[in-house]
């Protein structure tokens, strides 16, 4: 588990990421990064919902473990 320590500046580096990118736009842009920030934070707590949500149900079965279930293998001798 990471210590609180390293927690706490990796949320300071995140805010000062934040305000530079701010301050890099245009000022009537700000609203859009608004609208952008909420989105992201929307589909991350989706995304976590979802994981959870699979995880008490059983069901972890990725896309890519279901493509790995119906690959059949063929072996190739390369000259």
């Amino acid at each position: 588990m990471m210590n609180k320590e390293m927690l706490g500046r990796i949320k300071t580096a995140a805010g000062f990421q934040r305000q530079a990118i701010r301050a890099l736009i245009p000022e009537g842009m700000e609203g859009h990064l608004d609208v952008i920030e909420s989105e992201v934070k929307a589909m991350f707590a989706e995304a976590v919902t979802k994981v959870m949500a699979d995880h008490v149900t059983g069901d972890r079965k990725s896309d890519a473990s279901e493509d790995k279930a119906d690959t059949k293998v063929k072996k190739v001798t390369i000259d």
